[in-house]
Protein backbone atom coordinates (compact mmCIF):
# COMPACT_ATOMS: atom_id res chain seq x y z
CA UNK A 1 0.00 0.00 0.00
CA UNK A 2 0.91 3.73 -0.16
CA UNK A 3 3.92 4.62 2.04
CA UNK A 4 3.60 7.73 4.40
CA UNK A 5 5.74 10.02 2.55
CA UNK A 6 3.79 12.43 0.62
CA UNK A 7 3.50 11.72 -2.90
CA UNK A 8 2.61 14.24 -6.43
CA UNK A 9 2.71 12.82 -10.02
CA UNK A 10 2.91 15.01 -12.71
CA UNK A 11 1.38 13.65 -16.71
CA UNK A 12 4.11 12.69 -19.28
CA UNK A 13 4.81 14.88 -22.01
CA UNK A 14 2.01 14.40 -24.33
CA UNK A 15 3.07 12.79 -27.80
CA UNK A 16 2.63 14.53 -31.02
CA UNK A 17 -1.05 14.39 -32.01
CA UNK A 18 -1.93 12.95 -35.85
CA UNK A 19 -3.95 16.31 -37.33
CA UNK A 20 -6.74 14.24 -37.65
CA UNK A 21 -7.21 13.40 -33.89
CA UNK A 22 -9.86 15.62 -32.13
CA UNK A 23 -9.24 17.65 -29.24
CA UNK A 24 -11.31 17.38 -25.71
CA UNK A 25 -11.68 13.92 -25.68
CA UNK A 26 -9.50 11.46 -23.16
CA UNK A 27 -9.00 12.06 -19.97
CA UNK A 28 -5.72 13.81 -18.78
CA UNK A 29 -4.09 13.54 -15.09
CA UNK A 30 -2.68 16.62 -14.02
CA UNK A 31 -1.54 16.03 -10.43
CA UNK A 32 -2.08 13.49 -7.65
CA UNK A 33 -1.25 13.53 -4.01
CA UNK A 34 -1.88 11.78 -1.05
CA UNK A 35 -5.53 12.56 0.77
CA UNK A 36 -5.30 14.32 3.86
CA UNK A 37 -7.91 12.08 5.63
CA UNK A 38 -6.64 8.74 4.61
CA UNK A 39 -2.54 8.30 3.70
CA UNK A 40 -4.01 4.31 1.81
CA UNK A 41 -5.37 6.80 -0.80
CA UNK A 42 -4.73 9.02 -3.62
CA UNK A 43 -6.63 12.43 -5.06
CA UNK A 44 -6.09 12.48 -8.64
CA UNK A 45 -7.08 15.79 -10.24
CA UNK A 46 -7.25 16.44 -14.42
CA UNK A 47 -9.85 16.95 -16.64
CA UNK A 48 -12.28 14.63 -18.40
CA UNK A 49 -12.96 11.83 -16.27
CA UNK A 50 -16.55 12.35 -17.40
CA UNK A 51 -19.90 11.51 -14.42
CA UNK A 52 -20.52 8.35 -12.53
CA UNK A 53 -23.35 7.71 -10.96
CA UNK A 54 -21.39 6.14 -8.08
CA UNK A 55 -18.01 6.32 -7.43
CA UNK A 56 -17.29 2.92 -6.07
CA UNK A 57 -17.78 0.05 -7.56
CA UNK A 58 -20.68 -2.04 -7.56
CA UNK A 59 -18.88 -5.04 -5.78
CA UNK A 60 -15.13 -5.16 -4.69
CA UNK A 61 -13.49 -8.58 -3.08
CA UNK A 62 -10.05 -8.28 -2.08
CA UNK A 63 -10.34 -11.42 0.35
CA UNK A 64 -8.17 -9.53 2.87
CA UNK A 65 -9.39 -8.71 6.46
CA UNK A 66 -10.39 -12.49 7.01
CA UNK A 67 -13.38 -11.66 4.87
CA UNK A 68 -15.19 -13.70 1.97
CA UNK A 69 -17.77 -10.84 1.38
CA UNK A 70 -17.64 -7.26 -0.85
CA UNK A 71 -15.33 -5.14 0.80
CA UNK A 72 -17.54 -2.89 2.40
CA UNK A 73 -15.24 0.52 2.03
CA UNK A 74 -14.65 -0.07 -1.58
CA UNK A 75 -17.98 -1.16 -2.82
CA UNK A 76 -21.37 0.54 -3.35
CA UNK A 77 -23.72 -2.42 -2.73
CA UNK A 78 -24.46 -2.50 0.71
CA UNK A 79 -26.01 -6.03 0.47
CA UNK A 80 -23.36 -8.71 1.21
CA UNK A 81 -22.77 -11.14 -0.96
CA UNK A 82 -20.47 -14.21 0.41
CA UNK A 83 -17.66 -16.11 -1.66
CA UNK A 84 -16.97 -19.97 -1.29
CA UNK A 85 -13.59 -20.96 -0.85
CA UNK A 86 -10.97 -20.72 1.81
CA UNK A 87 -8.04 -17.67 1.84
CA UNK A 88 -4.78 -19.09 0.56
CA UNK A 89 -1.55 -16.73 0.90
CA UNK A 90 0.73 -19.34 -0.59
CA UNK A 91 -0.75 -18.78 -4.22
CA UNK A 92 -1.26 -14.98 -4.85
CA UNK A 93 -0.98 -12.81 -7.88
CA UNK A 94 1.22 -10.72 -6.43
CA UNK A 95 3.42 -12.33 -3.80
CA UNK A 96 1.36 -10.85 -0.67
CA UNK A 97 -2.17 -11.03 0.74
CA UNK A 98 -4.28 -13.36 0.32
CA UNK A 99 -6.07 -14.87 -2.71
CA UNK A 100 -9.62 -17.21 -2.78
CA UNK A 101 -9.01 -21.16 -3.10
CA UNK A 102 -12.70 -22.38 -4.32
CA UNK A 103 -12.65 -26.00 -4.54
CA UNK A 104 -14.47 -27.68 -8.00
CA UNK A 105 -17.12 -29.90 -7.09
CA UNK A 106 -19.35 -32.45 -8.95
CA UNK A 107 -22.37 -29.78 -8.94
CA UNK A 108 -23.21 -27.17 -11.84
CA UNK A 109 -25.00 -25.11 -9.28
CA UNK A 110 -21.59 -25.00 -7.51
CA UNK A 111 -20.27 -21.53 -8.21
CA UNK A 112 -17.48 -19.40 -6.41
CA UNK A 113 -20.20 -16.51 -6.13
CA UNK A 114 -24.42 -16.49 -6.22
CA UNK A 115 -25.38 -14.71 -9.13
CA UNK A 116 -24.39 -11.01 -9.33
CA UNK A 117 -27.46 -9.10 -10.19
CA UNK A 118 -27.37 -5.58 -11.63
CA UNK A 119 -29.63 -3.09 -14.00
CA UNK A 120 -27.70 -1.05 -16.25
CA UNK A 121 -27.22 -1.80 -19.48
CA UNK A 122 -23.09 -2.48 -19.46
CA UNK A 123 -21.01 -4.13 -17.11
CA UNK A 124 -17.18 -3.66 -16.49
CA UNK A 125 -15.54 -6.82 -14.72
CA UNK A 126 -11.94 -7.74 -13.88
CA UNK A 127 -10.17 -10.06 -11.59
CA UNK A 128 -7.18 -12.46 -11.37
CA UNK A 129 -8.06 -16.12 -11.59
CA UNK A 130 -5.57 -19.50 -11.96
CA UNK A 131 -6.96 -22.79 -12.87
CA UNK A 132 -4.55 -25.85 -11.14
CA UNK A 133 -5.87 -27.82 -13.68
CA UNK A 134 -6.64 -27.95 -17.63
CA UNK A 135 -9.48 -29.31 -19.27
CA UNK A 136 -7.79 -30.97 -21.74
CA UNK A 137 -6.32 -33.72 -19.28
CA UNK A 138 -8.76 -37.28 -19.19
CA UNK A 139 -8.28 -37.20 -15.45
CA UNK A 140 -10.44 -34.27 -14.76
CA UNK A 141 -13.42 -35.63 -16.83
CA UNK A 142 -16.65 -37.03 -15.86
CA UNK A 143 -18.63 -39.77 -17.43
CA UNK A 144 -19.42 -37.13 -19.83
CA UNK A 145 -16.27 -34.76 -20.34
CA UNK A 146 -16.32 -31.48 -18.80
CA UNK A 147 -18.00 -28.61 -19.56
CA UNK A 148 -16.95 -25.23 -18.29
CA UNK A 149 -18.31 -21.97 -18.69
CA UNK A 150 -15.69 -19.71 -17.80
CA UNK A 151 -17.95 -16.73 -17.83
CA UNK A 152 -21.86 -16.16 -18.02
CA UNK A 153 -24.58 -13.44 -18.15
CA UNK A 154 -27.85 -14.05 -17.74
CA UNK A 155 -31.26 -12.60 -18.90
CA UNK A 156 -34.92 -12.73 -17.45
CA UNK A 157 -36.28 -14.50 -20.68
CA UNK A 158 -33.45 -17.34 -20.81
CA UNK A 159 -30.93 -14.77 -22.97
CA UNK A 160 -27.78 -15.59 -22.29
CA UNK A 161 -24.09 -15.15 -23.72
CA UNK A 162 -21.45 -17.02 -22.30
CA UNK A 163 -17.40 -18.18 -22.48
CA UNK A 164 -17.34 -22.21 -22.77
CA UNK A 165 -14.80 -24.59 -23.39
CA UNK A 166 -15.02 -28.31 -23.80
CA UNK A 167 -12.76 -30.85 -22.33
CA UNK A 168 -12.91 -33.07 -25.02
CA UNK A 169 -12.11 -30.49 -27.52
CA UNK A 170 -9.36 -29.43 -25.79
CA UNK A 171 -7.64 -25.86 -23.62
CA UNK A 172 -7.74 -24.10 -27.05
CA UNK A 173 -11.68 -24.54 -27.34
CA UNK A 174 -13.17 -21.15 -25.78
CA UNK A 175 -16.50 -19.79 -27.54
CA UNK A 176 -18.57 -17.25 -27.40
CA UNK A 177 -22.13 -17.68 -27.60
CA UNK A 178 -25.49 -15.64 -27.27
CA UNK A 179 -28.10 -18.16 -26.61
CA UNK A 180 -31.34 -17.60 -28.77
CA UNK A 181 -30.05 -14.82 -29.93
CA UNK A 182 -27.35 -15.03 -32.48
CA UNK A 183 -26.95 -14.01 -35.81
CA UNK A 184 -24.51 -17.24 -36.57
CA UNK A 185 -22.79 -19.84 -34.86
CA UNK A 186 -20.12 -19.39 -32.01
CA UNK A 187 -17.32 -17.17 -31.81
CA UNK A 188 -14.24 -19.42 -31.81
CA UNK A 189 -11.47 -18.02 -29.26
CA UNK A 190 -8.51 -20.35 -29.91
CA UNK A 191 -5.28 -19.61 -29.08
CA UNK A 192 -6.40 -16.01 -28.25
CA UNK A 193 -8.21 -17.38 -24.45
CA UNK A 194 -6.71 -20.74 -24.04
CA UNK A 195 -8.06 -22.02 -20.63
CA UNK A 196 -4.52 -22.33 -18.82
CA UNK A 197 -3.35 -24.74 -15.96
CA UNK A 198 -1.55 -23.12 -13.05
CA UNK A 199 -1.27 -19.44 -14.47
CA UNK A 200 -2.30 -16.67 -13.09
CA UNK A 201 -4.51 -14.16 -15.33
CA UNK A 202 -6.00 -10.89 -15.62
CA UNK A 203 -9.47 -11.10 -16.93
CA UNK A 204 -10.97 -7.80 -18.32
CA UNK A 205 -14.88 -8.30 -19.53
CA UNK A 206 -16.44 -5.05 -20.89
CA UNK A 207 -20.62 -5.20 -21.83
CA UNK A 208 -23.05 -3.63 -23.75
CA UNK A 209 -26.14 -4.24 -24.00
CA UNK A 210 -27.52 -4.68 -28.21
CA UNK A 211 -30.38 -2.67 -28.96
CA UNK A 212 -33.48 -5.28 -30.17
CA UNK A 213 -32.77 -6.80 -33.25
CA UNK A 214 -29.52 -4.94 -33.91
CA UNK A 215 -26.31 -7.01 -34.03
CA UNK A 216 -24.24 -3.70 -31.80
CA UNK A 217 -23.62 -5.52 -28.54
CA UNK A 218 -20.28 -5.45 -26.62
CA UNK A 219 -18.71 -8.40 -25.19
CA UNK A 220 -15.56 -7.80 -25.44
CA UNK A 221 -12.70 -9.97 -23.04
CA UNK A 222 -9.40 -8.74 -22.57
CA UNK A 223 -6.62 -11.10 -21.21
CA UNK A 224 -3.77 -9.27 -19.99
CA UNK A 225 -3.91 -6.58 -21.38
CA UNK A 226 -4.34 -8.13 -24.93
CA UNK A 227 -7.81 -8.38 -26.73
CA UNK A 228 -9.37 -11.87 -27.28
CA UNK A 229 -12.59 -10.60 -28.84
CA UNK A 230 -13.75 -7.29 -29.71
CA UNK A 231 -16.62 -7.57 -32.38
CA UNK A 232 -20.30 -6.95 -32.10
CA UNK A 233 -23.43 -9.12 -31.31
CA UNK A 234 -26.90 -9.57 -31.11
CA UNK A 235 -28.30 -10.21 -28.02
CA UNK A 236 -31.80 -8.96 -27.84
CA UNK A 237 -34.89 -9.85 -29.97
CA UNK A 238 -38.31 -9.57 -29.83
CA UNK A 239 -38.63 -12.81 -28.44
CA UNK A 240 -36.09 -12.31 -26.00
CA UNK A 241 -35.48 -8.63 -25.31
CA UNK A 242 -34.55 -8.38 -21.82
CA UNK A 243 -31.10 -7.06 -20.96
CA UNK A 244 -28.71 -9.14 -19.47
CA UNK A 245 -28.92 -8.73 -15.40
CA UNK A 246 -27.19 -11.71 -13.68
CA UNK A 247 -23.31 -12.47 -13.84
CA UNK A 248 -21.89 -15.97 -12.79
CA UNK A 249 -18.06 -17.03 -13.03
CA UNK A 250 -17.19 -20.52 -13.67
CA UNK A 251 -20.32 -22.57 -13.95
CA UNK A 252 -19.04 -27.14 -14.67
CA UNK A 253 -21.56 -29.12 -15.85
CA UNK A 254 -21.25 -32.57 -17.80
CA UNK A 255 -19.74 -33.92 -14.78
CA UNK A 256 -16.13 -33.82 -13.52
CA UNK A 257 -13.54 -35.49 -11.34
CA UNK A 258 -13.59 -34.26 -8.28
CA UNK A 259 -11.28 -36.48 -6.95
CA UNK A 260 -8.38 -35.35 -8.46
CA UNK A 261 -8.66 -32.32 -6.18
CA UNK A 262 -9.34 -29.64 -9.09
CA UNK A 263 -9.25 -25.86 -7.67
CA UNK A 264 -9.59 -22.11 -8.90
CA UNK A 265 -7.95 -19.50 -7.54
CA UNK A 266 -9.76 -15.90 -7.53
CA UNK A 267 -8.19 -12.22 -6.35
CA UNK A 268 -9.54 -8.43 -6.98
CA UNK A 269 -12.79 -9.16 -8.28
CA UNK A 270 -14.19 -6.32 -9.43
CA UNK A 271 -17.78 -5.54 -10.84
CA UNK A 272 -19.12 -2.07 -11.87
CA UNK A 273 -22.22 -1.25 -13.83
CA UNK A 274 -20.17 1.82 -15.11
CA UNK A 275 -17.17 1.49 -17.96
CA UNK A 276 -15.15 4.35 -15.73
CA UNK A 277 -11.97 2.85 -13.90
CA UNK A 278 -8.62 3.49 -12.95
CA UNK A 279 -5.68 1.16 -13.42
CA UNK A 280 -1.75 1.26 -11.89
CA UNK A 281 0.82 -0.16 -14.57
CA UNK A 282 4.36 -0.42 -15.17
CA UNK A 283 4.48 0.79 -18.55
CA UNK A 284 4.28 4.12 -19.76
CA UNK A 285 2.08 3.85 -22.67
CA UNK A 286 -1.16 2.32 -22.40
CA UNK A 287 -0.59 0.82 -25.85
CA UNK A 288 1.78 -1.41 -23.89
CA UNK A 289 0.21 -1.40 -20.90
CA UNK A 290 -0.09 -5.21 -20.36
CA UNK A 291 -0.15 -5.18 -16.63
CA UNK A 292 -2.92 -3.29 -15.63
CA UNK A 293 -3.64 -3.03 -11.13
CA UNK A 294 -7.29 -2.22 -10.98
CA UNK A 295 -7.49 0.38 -8.55
CA UNK A 296 -10.73 0.84 -6.57
CA UNK A 297 -12.31 4.99 -6.72
CA UNK A 298 -14.16 5.95 -3.56
CA UNK A 299 -15.15 9.42 -4.96
CA UNK A 300 -15.43 10.41 -9.00
CA UNK A 301 -16.41 13.71 -10.82
CA UNK A 302 -15.16 14.79 -13.81
CA UNK A 303 -12.10 16.60 -12.35
CA UNK A 304 -11.37 14.61 -9.78
CA UNK A 305 -11.17 10.77 -8.50
CA UNK A 306 -10.26 9.63 -4.94
CA UNK A 307 -8.88 5.82 -5.00
CA UNK A 308 -7.24 3.25 -2.63
CA UNK A 309 -4.06 2.54 -4.11
CA UNK A 310 -2.48 -0.78 -4.77
CA UNK A 311 0.27 -0.80 -6.83
CA UNK A 312 0.77 -4.98 -6.35
CA UNK A 313 3.98 -5.92 -6.94
CA UNK A 314 4.67 -2.79 -9.40
CA UNK A 315 7.42 -0.61 -7.38
CA UNK A 316 6.13 2.91 -6.69
CA UNK A 317 9.44 4.54 -8.73
CA UNK A 318 7.76 2.67 -11.91
CA UNK A 319 4.05 3.47 -11.50
CA UNK A 320 2.00 4.85 -14.19
CA UNK A 321 -1.45 6.11 -13.58
CA UNK A 322 -4.25 5.42 -16.23
CA UNK A 323 -8.01 6.62 -15.98
CA UNK A 324 -10.84 5.49 -18.27
CA UNK A 325 -13.79 7.41 -18.51
CA UNK A 326 -17.28 5.97 -19.35
CA UNK A 327 -17.04 5.82 -22.87
CA UNK A 328 -13.79 3.40 -23.22
CA UNK A 329 -11.05 6.61 -23.58
CA UNK A 330 -7.69 6.67 -21.50
CA UNK A 331 -5.14 8.91 -21.19
CA UNK A 332 -2.70 7.77 -23.63
CA UNK A 333 0.54 8.26 -22.02
CA UNK A 334 1.36 7.36 -18.42
CA UNK A 335 1.56 9.60 -15.39
CA UNK A 336 4.15 8.71 -13.19
CA UNK A 337 4.11 8.20 -9.71
CA UNK A 338 6.95 10.79 -8.25
CA UNK A 339 8.30 9.76 -4.85
CA UNK A 340 11.41 11.93 -4.31
CA UNK A 341 12.15 15.50 -4.38
CA UNK A 342 8.75 15.88 -6.55
CA UNK A 343 8.39 19.07 -9.00
CA UNK A 344 5.28 21.14 -8.36
CA UNK A 345 2.67 19.30 -11.04
CA UNK A 346 1.93 21.38 -13.95
CA UNK A 347 -1.36 22.42 -15.33
CA UNK A 348 -3.60 19.99 -16.60
CA UNK A 349 -3.04 19.80 -20.46
CA UNK A 350 -5.62 19.74 -23.41
CA UNK A 351 -6.94 16.17 -23.88
CA UNK A 352 -5.90 14.70 -27.09
CA UNK A 353 -8.51 11.73 -28.39
CA UNK A 354 -5.74 8.75 -29.40
CA UNK A 355 -8.89 6.42 -30.85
Amino acid sequence: MLSKRYIQVFAAALSTCAASYPVLSNPQIGSVSKSPDDPSKLIITGSGFSFKSHSKPLYFFSFEGNNLSQQEDASFVTGREEAKGTFNSEITPFGKGHSLQFKVIDDHTNTVLPGINFSSDRLYVYFNRRYNFSIGNESTWGPNGLNLKTTRIWGDDGNNIYVGYQGKEGSGSGRIYPEYTATGGSVWLGNRLPQVQNQWTQEEIIYKTSDIGVENGRFDLVRNGNYAHNSSFRMRTSSHDSRYSELYFDQISNGVNASEGLYIYYDNIYIDDSHHRVYISDSSQFSEAKKRLIQVPTKWNDTQIEIIFDNGDISESNSYLYVVDGDGNVNANGAKLCTENCPSPPNSPESLSVQ
